[in-house]
């Protein structure tokens, strides 16, 4: 990872370092198509780079997306003429020649510049030894005060309640984070407030392709959903349901009506008779929203 031409994009220094160095042509193989990936992908092709993404795992956007709306995904960025290669992490980084190589597990990649945006984890090591709980972030209550009194913490280091689920979990958006550290400041000036918990929500545009999911987009045991698929026109859009609510969405293209599709989710709202309807049409979703706005919570 110390090889000339590797870098890594996560400050704006990181960016000018080797934006300085892509002119149209360059050859560069990023490694990882998450959210952040994605976003650094639109870039590159904007300055018109010769583009390689490499996907460790099956699909793209894999903590947003499911198996059919990453297909499509990729498709579509295969379509803008990106190489998307998915199950594939590479084995070895080195120079031949002066020329840097990514080696993969049957072939090597020749590259100007190797872009790894793969993963970020919770800075939780200055902890150790202090009694304050870490799982996968920092265990807060409803307060966002951990174990230890008078100890807080919000943010992406934050793990606490999901909304939807009650589940315990990171999500590492900056809506939520803005929301915990409003909460954890007024209650370490001596007020009270508590969080109704944080929720998952995404929206990316991927090469001018826009997609979002909110809450349980996975689904839930139990659950059941409703799904329309247009491969031709790029759109996708997905439902989950638990009981008579609806708890999740992953969508592609279907972008009218996701500010009513989104209170629905995070309102908790009992659709009664609509969600027969939403599982018959589910664009139906304003109509749904209208109906039942006064259940809202």
């Amino acid at each position: 990872m110390d090889l000339p031409g590797v870098h890594t994009c996560w400050t704006l220094k990181d960016v000018r370092t080797f934006q300085a160095i892509a002119k149209p042509g360059t050859r560069i193989v990023q490694m990882g198509a998450g959210f952040v990936g994605c976003i650094i992908m639109k870039g590159l092709v904007h300055m018109g780079v010769d583009l390689t993404v490499l996907v460790r795992s099956g699909r793209m956007v894999s903590r947003m997306m499911n198996p059919p709306a990453s297909a499509l995904m990729r498709r579509w960025c295969l379509s803008k003429g990106v190489n998307v290669r998915v199950n594939t992490l590479p084995k070895e980084l080195r120079q031949v020649g002066g020329e840097l190589r990514v080696v993969l597990e049957d072939e090597e990649l020749p590259a100007d510049i190797y872009l790894c945006v793969v993963g970020v984890k919770p800075n939780t090591r200055f902890l150790e030894g202090t009694g304050v709980v870490v799982n996968e972030g920092i265990v807060v209550d409803g307060a966002m005060q951990t174990n230890v009194a008078g100890i807080y913490a919000a943010g992406d280091v934050a793990e606490s309640a999901d909304c939807v689920t009650g589940e315990r979990t990171v999500n590492a958006i900056q809506p939520n984070a803005v929301d915990q550290a409003r909460i954890a400041a007024l209650n370490m000036a001596g007020r009270t407030a508590l969080s109704r918990g944080t929720f998952a929500f995404n929206v990316l545009d991927t090469l001018g392709l826009l997609s979002y999911s909110f809450g349980a987009w996975q689904g839930l045991p139990g659950g059941d959903y409703a799904e329309l698929v247009n491969e031709e026109a790029f759109r996708y859009l997905r439902l989950e349901f638990l009981d008579d609510r609806l708890v999740g969405a992953n969508a592609i293209g279907f972008v009218e009506h996701s500010g009513a599709l989104r209170g629905l989710i995070e309102g908790r709202v009992r659709l009664g008779h609509w969600k027969g309807r939403l599982l018959e049409d589910p664009t139906q979703l304003l109509r749904a929203y209208l109906a039942c706005a006064q259940k809202m919570v």
